[in-house]
């Protein structure tokens, strides 16, 4: 039984740090996702400057707002692509087969613990139909109940041969 808990621990601990491991790498997703969002932001802020100084017919200003503007644009791209590349480690493929094998270890032990069972459920099934045949299997009569009379019989002729 300590074998079996000790199993069911392994492959809690392979799962807890499976999900912790994977929630790292999406809290790091979307903290790169929320810079690209911010950096585009800031580009929309600068189209606009852009425009602004472009209608006023400042065109050296509004020139230099688009600049920043598609600069801000290439500087978002960065950071998802940085976040698409976030991928498991050699550290948790390991955990993983652990996991694995752990899981199949647990399997393992809960089929034999399930073919026990049936085994005893058959034994107790067993028992049943023995007893229930040696009985007469109740309304029917028979079994024990036909030989009711040659026990009374039987008891008095010891009776007899005592007192003989």
């Amino acid at each position: 039984m300590k074998e079996f808990v000790m199993k069911l621990r392994i492959l809690l601990r392979a799962e807890m740090t499976l999900f912790k491991a994977d929630a790292h790498r999406r809290a790091n997703g979307y903290a790169l996702m929320g810079l690209s969002v911010g950096c585009v932001l800031v580009a929309l802020v600068f189209v606009n400057i852009g425009a602004f100084f472009y209608l006023t017919d400042s065109a050296i200003d509004s020139r230099a707002a688009f600049i920043l503007a598609a600069c801000n644009l290439g500087l978002a791209v960065v950071p998802l692509l940085l976040g698409r590349q976030g991928k498991p480690g050699p550290e948790e493929q390991m955990v993983r087969e652990i996991r694995e094998m752990a899981l199949e270890e647990v399997t393992k032990d809960v089929d034999k613990i399930v073919e026990e069972v049936a085994g005893v459920g058959a034994a107790v099934n067993q028992v049943r139909s023995g007893v229930s045949a040696f009985t007469g299997g109740g309304l029917a009569g028979g079994g024990l109940l036909a030989l009711g009379p040659f026990l009374g019989m039987a008891i008095n002729l010891m009776k007899k041969k005592k007192k003989d």
